[in-house]
């Protein structure tokens, strides 16, 4: 959580250690870079900088830190060294460039859990490389709780209770080398209390590697040497309203400046013609206007609060812009905004190919299967880019819920699928992103993989929802879209049970990350039994998390599908049907009239997970060679009749898959001596006029 209060403690401490401070420099003291972890990421909110954990240490994001109680969010790290092991280890790092800079201070916010190191050490390189211990003390640093003195011990920061959040500080001016110092960063690690073994922060409980240590508003300031205008925070976005309404709500950047020339003068603001801004929050403008400072900085305490939103009256759609400072002999100042003004007509989705089933399995489940549907996004904005992620609902669930269930994001354009089990709007991977056509549709696949929450419980009749952001790079949910008609759980078992399903794969000629869809009847009518991806799909898929057929015989296997079909069908599966990736139309299809697809009945199975359906598209079954001619067996003789002449080959095909004769064919007429056993086989013409398959019987 952001907060503006770095910047009097480096005044504070600075006074402490004895330095002397004028006016002009305290108000030149800026941010280097700022960590706020807001939208749980570890890039920094100001400037630039690497922030990573060390020693083994992970790390998730929790609620931050605001000075009253809770709120914001703040990286939380955990899994420190055991007892007796790995004093001044294990932690967190920050790299920051202080080139340009000197005078460097750091700040942050970090909170002890009960059972975490009640000591701290700050430890600082000069070379990216080689780390010293710095030396904490009343004079250099402050460490204090709800604004009661905490004190340090031999160097180390103390906590003296959990559950607690404390405010501390680290002065570097006094370090030859920290300052202009490409090079520099430091570490936060924890030590042992009595040179053996680690204390607990609360007393009456014990050390545990368990236990948590988390940071939040991590600020490295310092004093420029070159003129500068800063802004905080450097980029502003969401500006929002309705079309018809507007303006937006206000946003507000803090510009600061130091070693302005000449020393009195004037900086100056404009912004993009889509927004408008306010020095004195009444009165907002277009136009061109001036800041004037003194001393080679604004006047006061050297912050300058600007308002910006964006202008009432757009019509709907996306706007990007600039709000630009220039003057003071500093560098030309950009600040990006981003927001949107979205139709009055509300989104909708709809033309969708949603899939009757879904795999589902509680309170855990390891054997997942990928579900897929295809569906349209009307009334957004027009060409504009959409974050989302897409979740499953139960009826019960209120609109403002996310829902539940991993994702598998589908970008057409690249061909790329990438798996998440967490989303964000924030975090690159965490969500999937599209752009709108000129009418404000997008038309696309969406990929559900099912967990373990109890909204998969078997039975259950689930609702597929999608996430969007406002279009314009808010990292916000703003839209929900949910699909009326639901999809009902089914788990693995051998009943003959409405709860019940078997799993299902294909061998096929399916080109990769292509879709599938498999239907009870032939014409494709009505909604699919199931739907998935195509592989080999470039995801992970692991047994233990995924079913283990599925892990093993369908990922990273091209042509290969799997999924789950239910045990009450007396129809069967009769059609396949592959769908393109980019858009979405057929582009083959199989069917069998009796759902007896070779050896294999699809009609009511009971298989579950271990008695897998094998459907094999590669045999041909269902494309009847009576599209080119005749193909017939007499005893151990093969003849092929055709209505034209081709040039190719022939291939025989036991049930299995298995081919077990090729042959040559030029010309309409052929005929082959069979030197197989006696069964059932497949006969595939593979010719410069298609291809074409039939059942032939060797006796």
């Amino acid at each position: 959580m952001k907060k503006n209060y770095p910047k009097m403690i480096v005044i504070a401490f600075l006074l402490m250690a004895g330095f002397a401070i004028t006016t002009g420099m305290a108000n030149a003291q800026v941010t280097i870079t700022q960590w706020t972890f807001e939208g749980d990421v570890i890039t920094p909110s100001t400037g630039s900088g690497t922030a990573a954990l060390i020693g083994g240490t992970t790390a998730t994001f929790a609620t931050g830190y605001t000075g009253t109680g809770t709120g914001g969010r703040a990286w939380n790290s955990a899994a420190y060294p055991a007892q007796g092991t790995g004093s001044g280890t294990a932690g967190v790092e920050f790299l920051v460039s202080t080139s340009g800079y000197s005078t460097i201070a750091l700040s942050w916010d970090g909170r002890h859990s009960n059972t975490s190191a009640n000591r701290l050490r700050v430890q600082y390189t000069l070379n990216g490389s080689e780390w010293e211990d710095f030396e904490a003390n009343e004079g250099n640093a402050t460490n204090t709780a709800a604004g009661v003195d905490k004190g340090f011990d031999n160097g180390r920061y103390i906590a003296d209770a959990g559950d607690t959040w404390y405010q501390r500080s680290a002065d570097f001016s006094g370090i030859s080398g920290v300052a202009g110092n490409a090079s520099f960063g430091v570490r936060i690690v924890t030590e042992f209390v009595d040179g053996s073994n680690y204390g607990a922060a609360t007393s009456t409980s014990s050390y545990s590697s368990n236990g948590t240590l988390r940071y939040d508003n991590v600020t490295f300031r310092g004093l420029g040497s070159s003129p500068m205008i800063t802004a905080t925070p450097s980029g502003l976005s969401g500006f929002a309203y309705l079309e018809g309404a507007g303006p937006s709500e206000v946003q507000i950047t803090t510009l600061n400046a130091f070693n302005l020339t000449p020393a009195s003068g004037a900086v100056t603001m404009t912004p993009s013609a889509d927004y408008e801004y306010s020095v004195d929050g009444v009165n907002f403008t277009s136009d061109p206007g001036n800041v004037v400072y003194e001393n080679g900085s604004f006047p006061g305490n050297g912050d300058v609060p600007v308002r910006i939103r964006l202008k009432a009256g757009l019509p709907a759609g996306s706007y990007s812009g600039v709000f630009t400072v220039t003057g003071g002999g500093a560098p030309e100042l950009q600040i990006p905004l981003s927001g949107s003004v979205t139709t009055s007509t509300p989104a909708s989705i709809s033309a969708y190919i949603l899939p009757k089933f879904i795999e589902g399995a509680t309170p855990s489940n390891g054997n997942r299967v990928p579900f897929a549907y295809h569906a349209t996004l009307s009334n957004l904005l027009p060409s504009s880019t959409y974050r989302f992620y897409n979740k499953i609902v139960s009826g019960s669930d209120g609109p403002d819920y996310n829902g539940a269930g991993n994702c598998i994001f589908v970008n057409p354009s690249t061909g790329e699928f990438v798996r998440t089990t967490s989303t964000s709007m924030t975090t690159p991977g965490q969500f999937g992103e599209f752009t709108t056509d000129a009418s404000g549709s997008y038309s696309g696949w969406f990929v559900t993989e099912p967990t373990g929450n109890a909204r998969f419980k078997p039975g259950n009749e689930l609702f597929m929802r999608i996430m969007l952001n406002d279009g314009a790079g808010g990292t916000a949910e703003t839209t929900r879209l949910t699909i009326a008609e639901s999809v009902k759980s089914l788990g693995f078992y051998t009943s003959a049970a409405d709860t019940a399903g078997t799993a299902i794969r294909g061998i096929s000629n399916f080109t990769p990350k292509n879709f599938v869809f498999i239907y009870d009847n032939t014409a494709g009518t009505g909604r699919p039994l199931y739907g998935t991806q195509v592989e080999t799909t470039g995801v992970s898929f692991v047994a233990g998390t995924y079913a283990e057929f599925y892990a093993n015989d369908v990922a990273g296997t091209d042509g290969a599908w799997g999924g789950i079909v239910p045990n009450i069908n007396a129809q069967g599966v009769k059609r396949v049907e592959e769908r393109s990736l980019t858009t979405g139309a057929i582009v083959s299809n199989y069917t069998d009239d009796d759902g007896v697809w070779g050896t294999v009945d699809t009609k009511n199975p009971a298989g579950g997970i271990d008695n897998v359906l094998v459907i094999n598209t590669t045999l041909g079954v269902g494309s009847p060679v009576n599209q080119m001619g005749k193909i017939f067996a007499y005893g151990k003789e093969l003849s092929i009749q055709l209505d034209q002449v081709v040039n190719g080959h022939i291939q025989l095909i036991n049930l299995y898959g298995q081919e077990v004769a090729r042959y040559t064919i030029s010309g309409s007429q052929a005929s082959y001596t069979l030197n197989v056993p006696a069964g059932a086989y497949i006969v595939r013409i593979l010719s410069n006029k298609g291809i074409a398959s039939g059942k032939v019987m060797v006796r």
